[in-house]
């Protein structure tokens, strides 16, 4: 281990010595830049450079920088500083497209998820005139209410009149041909956004690969017309109701966008009144005018800017190409920043080797018994029911189970699946089934619908099960049904999980 440390600490020594300091990747970016047009140069030249930086992983704002923060580098020259001034990208001349996407399914109320009301709160602090919004609520299928200015309140308008739909299942990935279409589009915005709302319930129920594709699909889209997606993974309902937020989050980081958690309204109302908010408008300006006398910037070209943001605890550079007639051409920097990212490309690699080898060396370690066994029977829980607050059975309903005894009502088998052989009971006149925990019959599995369907029962005597809109449908001894009146033996299908039904 000393040997690997010291190979380590050598690397480390090597690539200060050898790479740049704006070779490493940093969270500054510059937006866009007002640089003198043609025919307009002297020896004093103004500038006007808009511009972001951010915490790392978080995304959040770096705030407090000031004018004796930043300088700018011509083609790796450094010129004069005449004046400058540090002003609110809010009161800047650059306006921006905003496109939020949400679900608007019959499960999606506002009373319980609260999004439109939430949205609506962060329009309004929209108030510049140049700003423009839009929205695209979807359940099985999207459409854009329309682009209009930000300030003049009639996004605001649209989403108060706007109605839950009667859709059980929406699917995220209808919004996303026409998000792409109407932010391509829009025409005297300096920056897109696209804010997606969604706990991704409903779109990838059955076909993984397929939610996958569209994920690609989408962020290729989003990076070619440079559009910045801001995600936010949000269910009222907690954690549990969010089972594929994997997918938000790849399509968040894919692009370099924001990805924010929200599992309960009041967290998703400070996400959006405040996180995203301050995404988008938490940037500045560094106005700055130049001495260029005595310098040899003749030849006309686009060349290289480099900003450069110190604070206390790093500092950041990012590069912008200008189109300024009176530069001339230097791309010394551009080999080094190569040829530093290919050195650190190499210092990684080996880290990741060492610290590959030494894991494989360390001690194993006991982390203790990996499975829960009923206490009744002693039969091994499936790890789908931790946390399973309702009653079920691991025996099938034989003599050993604790629930043997219960009234003579029916019962729901697992066949086919990792929770083979788990039984529940119908002990309620309705009782609910899906892959969502608060059903009585939980089906842990990607293919079954929250609320997948319900068996309701006429004191014991007659038992019918009704579909409940699921996406992957109910089926009877393999006969796709809406409804039914169950028989003894019946084998019901709810997407790929397999169970029958029993009377005792």
């Amino acid at each position: 281990m000393y040997k690997h440390s010291c190979i380590l600490c050598w690397l480390f020594v090597l690539i200060i010595t050898l790479v740049p300091a704006y070779a490493w990747a940093n969270s500054l970016t510059i937006v866009d830049v007002d640089s003198p047009k043609e025919g307009s140069f002297t020896e004093e030249a103004e500038l006007s450079v808009y511009f972001d930086l951010r915490h790392g992983e978080s995304m959040s704002p770096v705030t407090g920088i000031n004018t004796d923060n930043c300088s700018v580098l011509i083609d790796g020259k450094k010129p004069k500083v005449v004046k400058s001034e540090m002003v609110e990208f809010s009161d800047g001349n650059k306006g921006v497209g905003v496109l939020f996407i949400f679900p608007i399914a019959k499960n999606y109320t506002e009373d319980s998820f609260g999004i439109r009301t939430t949205l609506t709160t962060l329009v309004q602090l929209f108030n510049r005139n140049i700003d423009m919004v839009n929205a695209i609520p979807y359940d099985v299928a999207a459409t854009p209410t329309g682009w209009s200015k930000a300030s003049d309140g009639e996004l605001s308008r649209r989403l108060g009149e706007m109605q839950t739909s009667d859709v059980l299942e929406p699917n995220l990935f209808t919004a996303f041909s026409p998000a792409i279409s109407v932010l391509s589009n829009l025409q005297n915005v300096s920056q897109k956004y696209v804010v997606i709302i969604s706990d991704a319930e409903g779109a990838v129920v059955g076909n993984p690969e397929r939610a996958n594709q569209f994920i690609g699909e989408f962020t290729n889209q989003l990076k070619k017309n440079n559009i910045t997606p801001i995600v936010v993974g949000y269910s009222p309902d907690g954690l549990g109701a969010m089972g594929n937020v994997g997918l938000l989050k790849r399509l968040a980081t894919n692009v370099g966008g924001p990805y924010f958690q929200a599992e309960n309204l009041s967290r998703f109302q400070q996400i959006i009144q405040s996180d995203v908010y301050n995404y988008i408008f938490k940037q500045y300006i560094y106005r700055v005018t130049l001495d260029m006398s005595g310098d040899n910037y003749l030849e006309p070209g686009k060349y290289n800017l480099q900003l450069v943001v110190k604070t206390s605890n790093s500092e950041d550079k990012a590069a912008y190409k200008i189109k300024w007639p009176q530069l001339k051409k230097n791309r010394a920097w551009l080999w080094f920043t190569i040829g530093g990212v290919f050195i650190l490309g190499i210092a990684v690699a080996i880290f990741i080797i060492i610290r590959r080898r030494d894991d494989e060396e360390e001690e194993f370690v006991d982390e203790g018994p990996q499975e829960v066994c009923c206490a009744n029977c002693g039969k091994v829980i499936p790890k789908q029911l931790f946390g399973f607050n309702g009653e079920f059975c691991l025996s099938g309903g034989l003599p050993d189970c604790p629930y043997y005894q219960m009234p003579d009502r029916g019962k729901i088998q697992i066949t086919r699946g990792p929770m083979a052989d788990t039984t529940f009971f119908i002990k309620k006149d309705l009782t609910t089934i899906g892959a969502y925990p608060e059903n009585d019959i939980y089906l842990a599995d990607k293919s079954v619908s929250r609320k997948h369907a319900a068996i309701k029962t006429d004191e014991g005597k007659r038992y019918e099960i009704r579909d409940f809109g699921s996406s992957n449908g109910l089926y009877i001894n393999n006969e796709k049904v809406d409804r039914k009146f169950l028989r003894d033996g019946d084998l019901i299908r709810f997407g790929t999980v397999e169970t029958v039904f029993k009377l005792k």
